[in-house]
């Protein structure tokens, strides 16, 4: 080989290089942005509505009792050790619906134990061996929050296990016994959540199916005013609720509800089909009141859900009085959604007269609907932590960084002889997330929430001067405030929290004027080390907003294609299964919208910038209202006779939009790759295929989508035209040529 050839560099490590070039250039930009604006000191919002009750009651009824036990028969040290099991478990216990909720908190409990074993063992035997141990831990943290939010508040219990106890060094046999009541505290709060579902029997299912049908009224109401926009995901409460419902609710109301559940979906896709049919964006009078009445019959379902027996009946007669006026205007072009929405109608108060009646036990048998959720399969999981290994993927990278940031800290404490150097290191697993926004503004508000929680717990501490049983009351009000603001904003919980904490630390025998001085210390470098570190080695969200948008792109693609090919079927033949594609689709637009809301909360990365992203959503919710549309067309169509004509058409055009969606999601995928833009190649002729149905069906590319008043293929005709435009769109926006 010639002296001065060069060895060429495989393309995947110029890309890694380009793409760390570009984070660093990223990060400094970021930390120039931060300093000459005022944002960094955003506290959050206050989500008022969000506060818990009876759930911060529970999970503060676990921790104090094993504290007030321990103080009771003066084993202060077992209570306290038993309340820090207890602690993080309540917390955790505010994931999940019933099953998922106990095994996030068994599995916050035998990872608690696990820790807090290792971290007091090797703080007495090698305190040098911490730092090993803290950066497998921290990989390991980083890289299970790639499963999930729920996996994400689990783990970070185990490494703030370990890092409290390596505090307190013990020898093996002391220590296990420590493990030992931690397991204990974190079970006893899983035993407080099981309670729960005797004394809440189906009543949070019904709840949440009545916010669901509610959420429907409000849809209804707003299309008769003119407005658009189908409740999102989260205002549909009773989808979630029921697929982990109550082990303890009586098959048959599960069964209703479930039922129930069905009937929403399909009620949602129908009024979004009303919603089509105006083009100036206002119904015609006669759709209004029809909309209004709609709206009325669900509010009055909703009401048949909760309160008094007696008044649930009152609601149901209502619902079927209302309904009783009601009817589709006939020599319209939307008189066969309008039709389908009142067989729903129907159903739902028939469903919601078998629930009322079936409470008891008096009626056995099962309801007329299944609807099933397809849970995350172990399978599942480990493919995603398969990919999420090294540093090409997002959550790769966070591992990497979090476990070098958490090691680092255990470093500078061990070296410095820094007092409660554990605070660092804790501070560093809490404050370094993914994200540029949490881990910004959750590093200023943990600051802040610590320098004043501090402050309060010195304060609560001098009230053992009045009483023990005083103190113990201080930190309950103390602990239950911290449980109900969790979810309300991450300030207000830092304050109580850390209360809560320097008067248990107290109790143990740490002085609280020191303890929290160290606490304070402690944060300000850890909180440091976790914005220099993202500074360092940031990780923008448009590579994981492009993928989640490919995946959202190719999840609503094969779910049109499905249900395309299920209005062709032929009388008596098998239909494809779109449940599970609906809830693919449906799963993968809430990541894709909350990557956009990131991606809001960032500087621009090119090429996945927010104003990108932000088209991108609004192209995508337009697909997916098209699919609403095409939905409740499939559904109202029976065919008497199979077309195979038809099918023929649909077909192409299934497989048409099979392809573009293809091409679409490889083209977001190259673009967080930050690969080099290539000519993009040209998509299929939707258009053309979808004016093939046009004709069939008697219409013509120049004459209105809508078919013959009355007939329900206008609902086809319609649906697919405006998922060919959405589509389109998406692929406009991305630069494919049209």
């Amino acid at each position: 080989m010639p002296g001065d050839a060069r060895v060429p560099v495989p393309r995947p490590a110029r890309r890694a290089g380009r793409r760390l070039l570009s984070d660093l250039r990223g990060g400094r930009a970021f930390l120039a942005s931060e300093l000459t604006q005022s944002s960094w000191h955003d506290f959050g919002a206050f989500r008022w509505r969000d506060m818990a009750g009876a759930q911060a009651v529970r999970a503060a009824i676990g921790v104090l009792v094993p504290l007030v036990a321990g103080v009771a028969t003066n084993h202060v040290e077992y209570g306290s050790y038993a309340a820090l099991g207890a602690l993080p478990a309540g917390f955790v216990s505010f994931r999940g619906v019933n099953r998922t909720r106990v095994a996030a908190v068994l599995a916050a409990a035998a990872g608690m134990a696990v820790s807090t074993f290792v971290g007091g063992t090797a703080a007495e035997g090698l305190p040098w061996a911490l730092i090993p141990i803290v950066l497998i831990w921290g990989y390991a943290t980083g890289l299970l929050a790639a499963i999930g939010p729920t996996a994400l508040v689990v783990t970070l219990q185990w490494p703030v296990a370990l890092l409290v106890a390596s505090a307190i060094p013990l020898e093996p046999g002391p220590a296990a016994i420590r493990a030992g009541l931690v397991l204990a505290g974190g079970l006893w709060q899983c035993l407080l959540v099981v309670s729960s579902w005797v004394t809440g029997r189906g009543g949070a299912e019904r709840a949440a199916m009545a916010e669901s049908f509610r959420s429907l009224s409000k849809y209804a109401a707003d299309l008769a005013a003119g407005r658009q926009g189908p409740p999102a995901p989260a205002d549909m409460p009773g989808t979630q609720a029921l697929t982990d419902p109550n082990p303890l609710l009586r098959t048959v109301a599960r069964q209703h509800l479930l039922d129930l559940v069905t009937e929403a979906e399909r009620i949602r896709a129908t009024l979004t089909a009303l919603g089509a049919y105006r083009p100036d964006g206002v119904p015609s009078l006669a759709g209004r009141r029809f909309l209004t009445g709609a709206a009325e019959v669900l509010d009055h379902v909703a009401g048949t859900m909760t309160g008094r027996p007696r008044q649930r009946t009152i609601e149901l007669a209502a619902a079927r009085h209302v309904l009783a006026g009601l009817s589709a205007e006939t020599g319209t072009s939307w008189q066969w959604s309008g039709e389908a929405l009142l067989g729903q109608l129907r159903a739902a108060c028939r469903i919601a007269g078998r629930l009322i009646g079936g409470e008891p036990g008096r009626r056995k048998g099962r309801g007329t609907g299944r609807w099933r959720h397809q849970a995350t399969t172990q399978t599942d999981i480990a493919l995603t932590l398969r990919a999420s290994l090294g540093a090409s993927s997002e959550a790769g990278r966070h591992a990497i960084r979090l476990a070098v940031v958490a090691a680092t800290a255990e470093l500078i404490a061990l070296a410095s002889g820094l007092s409660h150097g554990y605070w660092a290191v804790l501070t560093v697993f809490i404050v370094l997330r993914p994200d540029y926004s949490s881990t910004v503004y959750r590093g200023m508000q943990r600051a802040v929430g610590t320098i004043v929680g501090a402050g309060l717990g010195v304060a609560t501490v001098l009230l053992d001067h009045v009483g023990r049983s005083v103190l113990l009351a201080g930190i309950g009000v103390s602990l239950l405030a911290a449980y109900a603001v969790f979810t309300v904003n991450y300030l207000l919980y830092g304050v109580f929290l850390t209360d809560f904490v320097v008067v248990l630390l107290a109790l143990l025998g740490l002085p609280p004027v020191p303890t929290a001085l160290a606490r304070l210390a402690g944060t300000g470098v850890g909180a440091g080390l976790a914005l220099l570190a993202y500074v360092a080695w940031p990780s923008w969200g448009g590579t994981s907003a492009s993928e989640k948008f490919a995946e959202l792109i190719s999840a609503q693609g094969r779910y049109a294609a499905a249900v395309l090919r299920s209005y062709a079927a032929p009388p008596g033949a098998a239909r494809p299964r779109l449940g599970p594609l609906q809830v693919a689709a449906r799963r993968t637009r809430i990541d894709a919208d909350a990557a956009a809301d990131r991606l809001a909360g960032e500087p621009d990365h090119p090429p996945m910038t927010a104003a990108l992203a932000s088209a991108l959503v609004a192209a995508t919710h337009e697909t997916a209202a098209a699919c609403l549309t095409l939905t409740a067309a499939a559904t109202a169509h029976e065919p008497e006779e199979s077309d195979a004509a038809l099918e023929s058409r649909l077909d192409r055009l299934a497989a048409g939009i099979e392809q573009a969606t293809g091409q679409i999601a490889a083209a977001l995928r190259e673009l967080g790759e930050d690969a080099e833009p290539a000519r993009r190649p040209a998509l299929p002729a939707l258009r053309t295929l979808q004016r093939e149905i046009w004709a069939y069906r008697g219409a013509t590319a120049d004459a209105s989508p809508h078919r013959p008043p009355g007939d329900e293929e206008a609902g086809l005709i319609s649906a697919t035209d405006s998922l060919v435009d959405a589509i389109n769109t998406t692929a406009h926006v991305l630069g494919f040529p049209t």
